[in-house]
């Protein structure tokens, strides 16, 4: 039986503006077919036909975003410290462009900032905000820039439709505006620098088609850094910057031509999967490091995949962060898993390696998954997904990190102080319900941005219960604005390094998690969604308004 197709999957399948066909290295993305059936399982979906020799490209790590002259912003609404220093001014283009993604493939079409994909890593300072001119010169295609775990304000945040007035159509330019602060606290007007980030990342988030934006390219890592983490790194606690590699592992479908293939299930329960896994946009590279520790930035990337990361030898990862936040002090991981949008700081020692082309590790992918539903078991050794080889010689000139963990498995140095939110701070509770009546929805309606399913106070902290209705199907939230703090999982208190700050949860099947959040510096509106990007885009997401 046909139907007819709604704006929202018009838009999710370029029919308006940029039409549905294969363009391949022509111009933008493949778009196959919808075909007769609206029931298609994501088994039957292409997979790529290319074969190739894993571990014959090395790491790429993206530039560093340099600051550019000034220029008068269009909109610009800092925070109202006085800390405040002379911004930075920084510009960036959104172009297609070809790139290696695949060994031997070198013109595989991707939409990149300034041309490249990852994006550029911005290194920010605390209390220097930065000015970000991004033009749009992807022909047919809007877009809107979100910065991940930003504590910005509404007009800078890119809440997709909340604000049309964010929307940068082709040829277009718009200015964000990052303060690079901490949350102010409103009793004593100080910035709360417990709360300050450290690593956050930038995205399409253009309100239906988010899940194509991101997987063409339009991704990249936004770190910060303040007095405290400065000093942590001077004094060699902290891998020095040479040392700290941001990493994003995503998954792509390619086709005989090495073209991205991107087609959603087309009902509306999906989760588009790859079978080609990039780090830092390349297929299963490898990376040469120094007998020493290195603090690695991990982000998964990916559209509707969820990973579970070990090291081929069975040492273990000290995490130092969770998502933008530093924890209190390192945990000992022997696994860690990621669902969408997540990140872990983490440190690995490579110090008792032998310097020698032999002395091998691999970064490997534990998690088994056939669908967009979520994760299934584990199986090891796994898919491996980088190869390290230690065969660098050390650097004597920078001192090594001293960061340890002790036999429990928690660090004695205290990296980022935690201020718990009590809960005799807690004005109101609220319960949001993601479920798929007729459709994706949280608490049975589907995205609109006219209407606001909360309006928290500003300068008050409420308790937002999450729950997952969606039978099997797992799903990632993700709050903008403000850090959450975890109390329950499933009834349960959550691990230690799921204790502090967090900007996405996962919700397994049936799954519902307690957490505090507190609202501060900023009204305005902003938006919480699933962070599975083909959920999102069939409005699994909602508004929510801060006031006064």
């Amino acid at each position: 039986m046909s139907r007819r197709l709604s704006r929202r999957e018009l838009l999710k399948y370029g029919i308006t503006g940029f039409g549905l066909a294969a363009l391949g290295g022509s111009g933008a993305y493949r778009v196959l077919s919808r075909g007769a059936s609206l029931a298609r399982a994501d088994e039957d979906l292409p997979r790529t036909p290319i074969k190739f020799t894993p571990f014959t490209r090395a790491l790429p790590v993206p530039p560093v975003k340099q600051a550019g002259t000034s220029f008068a912003p269009q909109r610009c609404a800092l925070p109202p410290v006085s800390e405040l220093k002379t911004p930075k001014f920084y510009t960036v283009q959104l172009r297609p462009v070809t790139q290696e993604l695949i060994p031997g493939f070198s013109q595989t079409v991707v939409w990149g900032y300034d041309g490249m994909y990852p994006g550029p890593t911005f290194r920010v300072n605390h209390n220097e905000p930065a000015i970000v001119r991004f033009t749009n010169n992807i022909t047919g295609v809007n877009t809107i820039v979100h910065n991940h775990g930003g504590h910005t304000s509404s007009e800078s945040d890119g809440s997709d439709s909340v604000f049309p007035s964010q929307v940068t159509g082709p040829g277009q330019s718009k200015d964000f505006c990052y303060g690079n602060i901490a949350p102010i606290n409103p009793a004593t007007h100080n910035q709360e620098t417990s709360d300050f980030a450290s690593t956050q990342w930038y995205h399409d988030h253009m309100m239906d088609i988010t899940g194509r934006g991101v997987y063409m390219g339009l991704a990249g890592f936004y770190l910060l850094k303040d007095e405290l983490e400065a000093g942590l790194i001077a004094n060699h606690v902290l891998p020095a910057d040479a040392y700290d590699i941001p990493l994003v592992f995503q998954d792509r479908v390619f086709d005989a031509n090495a073209q991205l293939v991107y087609k959603p299930s087309s009902n509306e329960f999906g989760g588009w999967l790859g079978d080609v896994f990039l780090m830092n946009g390349k297929a299963q590279p490898f990376f040469h490091v120094e007998p020493r520790k290195y603090r690695f930035r991990l982000l998964n990337g990916s559209n509707a995949r969820w990973y579970e990361l070990t090291l081929s030898n069975g040492q273990s990862m000290l995490q130092i962060g969770k998502d933008s936040w530093l924890l209190p002090f390192g945990v000992n991981r022997s696994s860690i898993r990621f669902g969408l949008a997540e990140r872990a700081d983490v440190i690995i020692d490579f110090s008792k390696f032998p310097v020698s082309p032999n002395s091998v590790v691999y970064l490997n992918n534990i998690l088994q998954q056939n669908d967009g539903r979520g994760p299934g078991g584990t199986s090891r050794p796994g898919t491996s997904l980088l190869k390290f080889i230690v065969d660098l010689p050390l650097n004597t000139n920078v001192p090594d990190a001293t960061i340890t963990a002790n036999a429990a498995g928690d660090q004695t140095v205290t990296l980022r102080p935690n201020i718990a939110i009590s809960p005799s701070e807690i004005v109101r509770t609220r319960t949001f319900v993601f479920g798929d009546s007729e459709g994706w929805t949280i608490n049975e309606r589907r995205f609109d941005p006219t209407r606001p399913m909360a309006s928290p106070q500003s300068n008050t902290a409420e308790r937002w219960v999450l729950q997952n209705d969606g039978g099997d199907w797992q799903h990632p939230i993700h709050v903008h604005l403000e850090a959450h703090q975890v109390q329950k999982i499933n009834g349960r208190t959550p691990p230690v390094y799921q204790s502090f700050k967090s900007d996405t949860t996962q919700l397994g099947p049936d799954g519902r998690a307690e957490v505090f959040i507190k609202f501060r510096t900023f009204t305005g509106r902003y938006v919480f969604h699933c962070h599975n990007l083909e959920h999102e885009d069939h409005a699994m997401m909602a508004a929510y308004e801060v006031i006064p």
